[in-house]
């Protein structure tokens, strides 16, 4: 590993933790970085975060779209946005 500017390259900024993982999630985490070339264990840790941060918008979105369509508010709105024209193909 190559250093720059004092940090190894390929490093993550940020805080430093300490997780316990069962060996057979160590190994699994080990090995995708091998297959995706990933840089560190803690880059793989981070892409699985930011995916679950994905999975957890996606069901807070699909909530809030599903309250929305509910409220009196979505009816008045698609009375009052629409264009004019008909819902046709040209």
């Amino acid at each position: 590993m190559g250093w720059q500017g004092g940090s190894p390259i390929g490093s993550i900024e940020g805080m430093k933790i300490s997780v316990s993982l069962p060996q057979e999630d160590v190994a699994f985490v080990d090995e995708y970085a091998a297959r995706t070339k990933g840089e560190s264990r803690s880059a793989v840790i981070h892409a699985a975060i930011e995916l679950l941060r994905a999975a957890q918008l996606e069901s807070e979105y699909t909530e809030a779209f599903a309250e929305w369509d509910e409220s009196k508010d979505a009816a008045l709105w698609d009375r009052a946005s629409g264009d004019g024209l008909a819902d046709e193909a040209w």
